[in-house]
């Protein structure tokens, strides 16, 4: 390609160092904060769902994606496998890339074995509201429960166990390096040191240290081995303190310190504080479908994603931290869309805070970009397909691709389209303008035709000349350009540079088309390849991440969009394109129940128990196949206009909460039988919000609370100040209607009946270990055991069922006192009230345990019988203080129930409810535990609940 046609700028010396030597920290401004009704709802939801396993996972090595449960505290990652006699955690740190080579090494390993326990059944559950991981292992009469987290304070690796039945259990804890041998171990005052290294350990290859002890009963170490003695009924901890050289020139001794002088009650009070975070990072956004695999699998992507990244820590590479061997592509950031795909899922989906980490290799790569770029006769930064962290690649093949720093550029530019956030804007603005430098240089201008080429850039890797405006690199390179230019504004920089941008924007290329079995359809490049339909979706990528094509976009253009996803046949579930496809359907409005199916066999054949959606191509890139995807079928704003369920299928209820939208706005809303309800915007920076009218008339608007008139037309902008939150409604609807309806779950309509036995396959409880503080509320009353500060009711697998492998396990432990009572919520109807009527009945199994089958629950204790089955009236009256009576005439209330229950039998109970209730509607579902005077333990299992 000639020199001339290009257009030059000189960037300064000083301004290249500055950019060299800058240093990304965490987000400069606060990120975008949920209110309370949307963490009550993103709460409610996200605890429904957890993985599970009956056998231990098949999939932990071969260098891609694994099958295992996964913690992760955006730094530290911990994948899980084998049995419990020979259960390995595989250690992996997003920082512990080798400085030789460049490649992501694992770190180490934790093998627990009871060796007493083999041949045991397996119940695993990944419970990603507490992001913990709870293991039941059953021989005999003997059970072994543990219960594995990451701290997500702290690089520390905690499992509790606790022993019932049979007889004492020897439990070995050995500490290995990554790849399964031996490290270099010593020991001091009861911790067990393992230094670990990647690759050789010496220069700049990272090492760490494994700090490890057991707290409570007896141990003894020997070599890289912990023997934890443990007795039945007794409870024990193992703390691992991991620290690499990355976090602390004094890594050993800071090792030694995060667990060294911890108590139970030390780690009980760091457990709380980790909860407490998950609980906030829940508590952004949420969304409520009937289809309720998709549902799960956004929550359980956005899991992911919180277990991968984090502010002042190093970006995940293509496997996140669950690094359990060598690894594919050297586990590198590939910029030419695996890099930046898991953190588009941060967006929308307001967890802008896990974006922080992306930017640093980037920068970090200025001066080696410009380098290669002036190499090969070009201004401004090129970039290789694989960077590594500070200023390395793992493969500098450019793959005759041009396009990788303005696919690098998309994720900063969408988090400012998203924020606002000027102080973000600094801090990226200067790469960005030496990204812009090389496109300004590098496209050539076309005379006879006014505009703007760009030549030999190829969209597939490796492709020859000629690929002449691939139309992917001319949706990132308009991206790129627009960024500029809104930056450039909001910083008051450079108006001479923004008018040249302007100028780009306005003459680039439009996108190459040609027809396809009749239709017109999007072609890869103008010159060069055409349609390929080969599980990529390069020729979709100018929609998402491209911004090119969408709603509002010229006719001729959507359709086109529109006959491209349709031609796509192998990308919906393709090696490569899922992680942008189901985005850019939406985005053009393809049939939303082809999409929604789509997402549906992404959440369920295309996952894995622990929730990871995984294709041949790439590995936590997938977190953005459902999240994104369902996002845009229910919010759409990026051409600067708020469209609320825009791709969603006709007469399908839905509702969200926050969702981030283009200008700093978090939506809410909600569409009940086909129509929209309401729209809440929250505006975080200012501005007009613009969005499309959903009704067919005016709107009202309440403006924080007050009530400012109606408006109307098809589109609508409303100016805003900085913490307004806007109300809209369909013209007369009360102020006090659309505050219910924020509040109220998902409208499910009216019910006849209910029935659960607690299996996957059916209705999962709203709630998990939850107090029901407006149903009874909790006196006296705490964990019953190993930490627990609070009473139980959870879904348990595998444990004590009546039928099936299901059943609801409640807990506790009583403080004595004249008041001693915990009512927990488990079920939540209110969306659909169930009417009694005239003819219902309640019934449920119990199963009461004594000190014989828990060791928690005193010997000769009839604790575990106060428990019953409540139910909470929409006009706020219970079940319990009805007056009704089960089928032998002992009241329904929990107290009544003391010592009319058979003890470790399963109990039949039925309530006739129009006897005392008729007429009413339930709203929620508790179980209750009432027994003033007394202390201890109580525990039990609940199973085949219906009202019908």
């Amino acid at each position: 390609m000639s020199i001339s046609g290009r257009l030059v700028r000189a960037v300064s010396v000083a301004t290249v160092v500055a950019i060299a030597c800058t240093m990304v920290t965490t987000a400069l401004a606060r990120p975008a904060i949920a209110d309370s009704v949307t963490a009550d709802q993103a709460w409610r939801v996200a605890q429904r769902y957890s993985g599970t396993w009956t056998s231990p996972p098949t999939t932990l090595s071969g260098g891609g994606a694994v099958d295992a449960p996964l913690l992760g505290n955006g730094d530290l990652g911990v994948a899980i496998g084998g049995t419990i006699s020979n259960q390995t955690l595989y250690i992996g740190k997003n920082d512990f890339f080798s400085g030789s080579s460049h490649v992501i090494k694992p770190l180490g390993r934790i093998v627990l074995s009871a060796a007493g326990l083999s041949g045991s059944s397996y119940n695993v559950v990944q419970d990603i509201g507490h992001a913990e991981v709870r293991g039941t292992y059953t021989l005999g009469g003997q059970t072994l429960t543990t219960t594995t987290w990451v701290d997500a304070n702290r690089g520390m690796v905690a499992t509790s166990f606790a022993l019932t039945g049979g007889s004492a259990q020897n439990i070995g804890i050995t500490l290995q390096n990554g790849a399964g041998g031996t490290p270099s171990v010593s020991s001091s005052g009861g911790t067990l040191d393992a230094d670990v290294a990647a690759d050789t350990g010496t220069g700049s290859d990272p090492r760490a240290r494994i700090a490890a002890r057991t707290i409570g009963q007896s141990q003894s170490i020997s070599g890289n081995k912990i023997t934890l003695t443990l007795q039945p009924g007794g409870t024990s901890t193992l703390v691992a303190g991991i620290v690499s050289s990355i976090d602390s020139g004094g890594w050993q001794p800071a090792a030694d310190t995060v667990v060294g002088g911890l108590t139970q009650q030390g780690v009980a009070d760091r457990n709380a504080s980790h909860r407490s975070w998950w609980q906030r990072f829940w508590s952004k956004s949420y969304v409520e479908i009937p289809d309720k695999s998709v549902e799960k699998g956004w929550y359980g992507s956005l899991y992911l994603l919180g277990c991968v990244a984090r502010a002042g820590k190093y970006a995940p590479g293509l496997w996140g931290n669950w690094i359990t061997g060598p690894m594919n592509w050297n586990g590198d950031y590939h910029t030419n869309y695996n890099y930046q795909a898991p953190f588009y899922a941060g967006l929308s989906s307001n967890h802008i805070e896990q974006l922080a980490p992306y930017d640093q290799p980037v920068l970090d790569w200025l001066s080696a970009g410009q380098a290669l770029a002036s190499q090969n006769g070009f201004s401004g930064v090129l970039y290789p397909v694989g960077l590594s962290p500070k200023g390395t690649s793992a493969d500098m093949n450019l793959h005759n691709q041009k396009s990788n720093a303005a696919n690098l550029a998309s994720v900063m530019v969408m988090r400012f389209q998203h924020t606002r956030d000027t102080s973000y804007a600094a801090t990226v603005y200067p790469w960005l303008k030496q990204a812009g430098l090389f496109w300004q240089n590098y496209l050539t201008w076309d005379a006879a035709n006014n505009r703007y080429v760009i030549t030999n850039d190829a969209p597939h890797e490796g492709q020859s000349y000629p690929q002449t405006n691939s139309g992917m690199s001319l949706g990132l390179v308009n991206l790129l350009f627009r960024g500029l230019i809104d930056m450039s504004t909001a910083l008051g920089q450079d108006p001479g540079p923004r008018a040249t941008w302007q100028n780009i924007v306005s003459h680039l290329s439009a996108l190459p088309t040609m027809t396809l079995n009749g239709q017109t359809v999007l072609r890869e490049t103008e010159v060069g390849s055409d349609f390929i339909n080969d599980g990529n979706d390069i020729v979709a990528q100018p929609i998402y991440p491209g911004n090119l094509v969408g709603l509002d976009s010229d006719p001729a253009l959507l359709q086109a969009g529109r006959n491209t996803i349709g031609a796509l046949t192998n990308a919906w579930h393709g090696g490569n394109a899922p992680a942008t496809f189901y985005v850019a359907a939406a985005r053009v409005g393809y049939n939303p129940s082809t999409i929604l199916a789509g997402l549906h066999e992404e959440a369920t054949g295309q996952s894995y128990p622990n929730m990871a959606v995984h294709h041949n191509g790439g590995g936590i890139e997938n977190v953005n196949v459902i999240t994104s995807g369902l996002n845009e079928m229910l919010m759409q704003s990026f051409q600067n206009d708020v469209k609320v369920f825009p791709a969603w299928p006709t007469g399908t209820n839905a509702k969200f909460g926050d969702l981030l939208a283009h200008g700093g706005f978090l939506i809410s809303s909600s569409r009940v039988s086909g129509s929209v309800q309401y729209i809440r915007s929250v505006s975080q920076s200012g501005g007009g919000f613009t969005f499309t009218n959903p009704w067919a008339g005016s709107v009202q608007v309440y403006r924080n609370g007050a009530n400012t008139g109606t408006v109307s037309g098809s589109k609508i902008t409303i100016a805003t100040s900085a913490g307004d939150t806007l109300l809209l409604a369909p013209s007369g609807t009360s102020l006090s209607t659309i505050q219910a309806q924020l509040t109220q779950p998902l409208s499910s309509g009216p019910s006849s009946s209910f029935g659960t036995g607690f299996e996957s396959s059916d209705q999962a409880p709203t709630w998990s270990d939850t107090v029901d503080s407006a149903g009874g509320g909790l006196s006296g009353v705490t964990g019953i055991c190993c930490g627990l500060t609070s009473p139980e009711a959870g879904l348990r697998t595998g444990e004590t069922a009546r039928a099936g492998s299901g059943s609801l396990m409640y807990s506790g432990s009583g403080q004595g006192g004249s008041d001693v009572h915990a009512y927990l919520k488990v079920y939540d109807l209110s969306g659909g009230p169930l009417a009694i009527g005239t003819d219902k009945t309640l019934s449920y199994w119990i199963y009461p345990q004594s000190n014989a089958t828990s060791s928690w629950v005193p010997a000769g204790s009839t604790n575990s019988t106060c428990v019953a089955i409540d139910l909470i009236f929409t006009d706020g009256s219970s079940l319990r203080d009805s007056g009704a009576v089960d089928q032998t005439g002992d009241g329904a209330h929990p107290a009544r129930q003391c010592g009319h229950l058979t003890l470790d039998s399963w109990n039949h109970i039925t309530v006739d409810l129009d006897a005392r209730s008729a007429g009413k509607q339930i709203s929620r579902i508790l179980v209750g535990y009432d027994h003033p005077g007394t202390s201890g333990g109580y525990r039990g299992y609940i199973d085949d609940l219906a009202i019908s």
